[in-house]
């Protein structure tokens, strides 16, 4: 039998980025919200463009998601 408690430890171990990576996948996340946002003025379908303009949105609350705290004053 395998034992699955050093797997289910991992997963509930929370994961924190490098800040070079926290910087790096922020910018992946607003150049994808973007590119998005570009492709959805070209759709003609209008659930298809919400949908793409929704997904942007999704995006850019995990770019947010992953920019460091404002320092306390």
């Amino acid at each position: 039998m395998i034992r699955q408690e050093p797997i289910l430890a991992a997963l509930r171990r929370p994961r924190t980025l490098p800040k070079i990576d926290r910087q790096a996948r922020t910018e992946q996340y607003r150049d994808k919200a973007e590119e998005l946002r570009a492709l959805s003025q070209d759709v003609i379908l209008e659930q298809t463009r919400l949908s793409l303009l929704h997904l942007a949105d999704s995006y850019e609350r995990m770019a947010k998601a992953l920019e460091p705290a404002a320092p306390d004053c």
